[in-house]
């Protein structure tokens, strides 16, 4: 195709797949479709499909998931185009954190993916987290070192064919939301929302496997507050279609009547896509008649939940509206908990007292974020931050000045007196110049050994995540050219009281080696939470006798929160230059004494990591219903008899039994749907895939 396209097909009480077609039939996407498949065919006398539909749903029938009847019509139209094989791709999502019957398999199933389109053409459901293609995603970058499905990054043809629904989270949830269910970790909120940016996060799944085309089941939509917890269906007689998934939903949302940017996941994307003048869009753009969006309050408080991952993980089980006779809770006070309190995700019409709580969650994860910078920074997390600029757009000028133009400013210091901490500082345009030394008791060659200078910066005080790429390395394999992003705790610490921010700063750095001595110099680029002006700097490492002298010189320019600024600009002189001194003196002593703890081989590293496993960690409602039965089984707890009878009539569905490896089994008449189509063939594919898992050992 060579220009961007997007068709709005909108036909008042027309079924689904006549829009579909209608849709297909404007503007050249059938054809479009059917030309890359006729380049597969040619290439290699086969062509795969994939189709990545929304199946976050909790009841069957449900608009928050695309309607299986649409997709199975798109998989007829491949088939018809020349595909030779296809299948419906997903994996695990959050929810299957705390319910059963989450696998991809049965969800599909209980939501009516029958394994053969109307005309009996059999297509495969797979799960997208399984026959992983490793680090797909390099080195560097908000997926770095993580790997994707070989289905996926192998078919001929990617699509994705998502719900129409309003969202908390972002203001509504399209195409590039759905696209989260193509990474494997099953927790998507643990891995790619706290975790990373989520809107970097699909920028890159993107970048490493385009979709090919997009479209957006409009038919009935789920609109309102609460359009995934609770949903609110309204007939809007819509599909659109694109070429593109970023622009499907910039036209999705402008359908809403939203700004397209008031979504974090998908902003990234489409400014990488917005529509151009070269851009062929066909339908109406108006928005639907009577459409309710998430109040600018509820997004706003949902956002700020987020700074509590604890809260945020455990109140989103007890909002989420479930079918408990498909999709039982796993844990009875999650279960509980949701029966006793759903209700205030609709309280007041207008999420109200839903935002009021949010609010609440979001101080309460404020406060314990400032107790760590202040008190305990061993129970802050670590922060995973991208490189975020393009490294190739650098030019060797950029790094051959640096040290230079850096040398030239430390020469500032000359002749200025070194304080008790034996650090010498200077105020200069509002920035501090500042150096300091310590001499380490080990030689030079075996610091130099255990701590690598291009390294130096993560092992400051107060450093608390980042990323770092060699851009250039020398012949023994050294670094000599980098890009580097660091954060630090807010600079000073007290000023996270006030809404002090991380120090977030992009720097570009260069490294000379000679047999006595190493030095880095480095430079800030960017600040992409502008909370720096300039955090520039050089260290040295030279050998001194049977000793290392480390020398460490900077310049700083932090911004201030207001309230700070302010106290800032009536302190007394002499105050101030204490504070400053004190700052430093503090700065100096805990980073030389963890680049000793380095070359001593011991990790100086702050905060706690985050899980790599698939399901991240227990939730934390499962912790302390863990905690409360083991005070319980040893006696010191006595739980009124009434919460025991909630708690047991909560537990609807319990296993049958739980083996030696912790498999829950239950009875399969528990979980039975009425279904309205019985294929032999579904159930074939189904019995096939059940024993495809017990030889596997994941079933029984």
């Amino acid at each position: 195709m060579p220009q961007a396209l997007a068709v709005i097909a909108h036909e008042p009480g027309a079924s689904g797949p006549h829009l579909l077609d209608r849709a297909l039939a404007q503007g050249g996407l059938r054809e479009a479709i059917g030309q890359r498949i006729s380049t597969a065919l040619e290439r290699s006398g086969a062509c795969s499909a994939v189709i990545v539909p929304a199946l976050d749903a909790f009841a069957a029938d449900s608009p928050t998931a695309t309607d299986p009847a649409l997709v199975e019509h798109l998989l007829e139209l491949l088939f018809e185009l020349g595909v030779t094989e296809a299948s419906v791709g997903s994996t695990r999502g959050t929810a299957s954190m705390w319910l059963e019957n989450r696998d991809v398999f049965m969800v599909a199933d209980l939501l009516g993916y029958r394994y053969e389109t109307p005309s009996g053409r059999p297509y495969d459901v797979i799960d997208l987290s399984e026959d992983l293609s490793p680090n797909v995603f390099g080195e560097d970058g908000p997926l770095a070192r993580t790997d994707l499905s070989r289905a996926w990054l192998e078919a001929d043809l990617r699509l994705v064919f998502s719900a129409n629904r309003t969202d908390d989270d972002d203001g509504y949830a399209l195409c590039l939301s759905t696209l989260l269910s193509v990474l494997p970790q099953a927790d998507k909120d643990y891995h790619y929302r706290h975790r990373r940016e989520t809107g970097e996060v699909i920028s890159a799944l993107l970048s490493a496997a385009p979709v090919h085309f997009a479209f957006i089941d409009a038919t009935v939509s789920s609109h309102g507050e609460g359009a995934a917890r609770a949903p609110s269906p309204v007939v809007t007689d819509t599909i659109i279609a694109a070429s593109d998934p970023a622009l499907a939903d910039y036209l999705g949302a402008m359908k809403m009547g939203l700004d397209p940017f008031v979504s974090r996941l998908a902003a990234p994307s489409l400014r990488r896509a917005r529509p151009t003048p070269q851009t062929r869009i066909l339908g109406a753009l108006e928005p639907y008649p009577g459409w309710v969006n998430v109040s600018p309050a509820l997004l706003a408080s949902t956002a700020a939940r987020r700074a509590s991952l604890a809260g945020d993980r455990s109140i989103r089980p007890v909002l989420q509206q479930v079918d408990r006779d498909i999709f039982p809770f796993k844990d009875p006070a999650n279960d509980w908990l949701n029966k006793t309190l759903s209700g205030l995700a609709a309280a007041g019409g207008d999420g109200a007292l839903l935002t009021l709580a949010n609010i609440w969650l979001g101080e309460m994860g404020k406060a314990a974020e400032t107790y760590g910078v202040m008190i305990d920074k061993d129970a802050l997390r670590r922060r995973e931050a991208p490189i975020n600029i393009d490294p190739a757009k650098l030019r060797p000028a950029d790094y051959d000045g640096l040290a230079a133009e850096l040398l030239g400013q430390a020469a500032l210091l000359r002749g200025v007196s070194a304080d008790a901490d034996g650090v010498r500082w200077r105020f200069d345009d509002g920035a501090v110049l500042f150096d300091g030394a310590r001499r380490i008791a080990q030689p030079f060659e075996d610091f130099t050994a255990a701590v690598e200078i291009h390294r130096t910066i993560q092992y400051m005080n107060d450093y608390i995540g980042g990323q770092a790429l060699a851009t250039r390395r020398d012949k023994q394999g050294r670094v000599t050219r980098q890009v580097e992003r660091n954060l630090y705790l807010p600079q000073p610490n007290y000023t996270a009281i006030g809404g002090g921010v991380a120090i977030d700063v992009t720097k570009i750095e260069t490294i000379e080696y000679t047999p006595r001595r190493q030095r880095m110099f480095w430079k800030t680029v960017k600040s992409d939470n502008d909370s720096a002006i300039a955090d520039d700097g050089v260290v040295t490492f030279e050998a001194l006798g049977e000793d290392t002298l480390v020398t460490i010189w900077g310049r700083q320019h932090f911004r201030l929160p207001p309230i700070w600024a302010a106290i800032d600009q009536g302190l007394d002189p002499a105050m101030k230059r204490a504070l400053v001194s004190q700052a430093y003196g503090q700065f100096f002593n805990r980073t030389f004494a963890n680049l000793e703890a380095v070359s001593e081989g011991r990790d100086v590293r702050i905060g706690k990591p985050w899980s790599d496993a698939p399901e991240g960690e227990p939730l934390p409602v499962e912790r302390l219903s863990g905690f409360v039965r083991k005070l319980q089984s040893e006696g010191r707890l006595d739980i009124p008899a009434a919460l025991k009878g909630a708690v047991r009539a909560s537990a609807e569905v319990k296993p049958l039994r739980i083996d030696a490896d912790g498999f829950r089994h239950f009875d399969a008449a528990a979980f039975s749907a009425p279904t309205t189509t019985k294929s032999p063939l579904r159930s074939a594919m189904r019995d096939l895939r059940h024993a495809a898992r017990v030889d596997a050992g994941t079933a029984e």
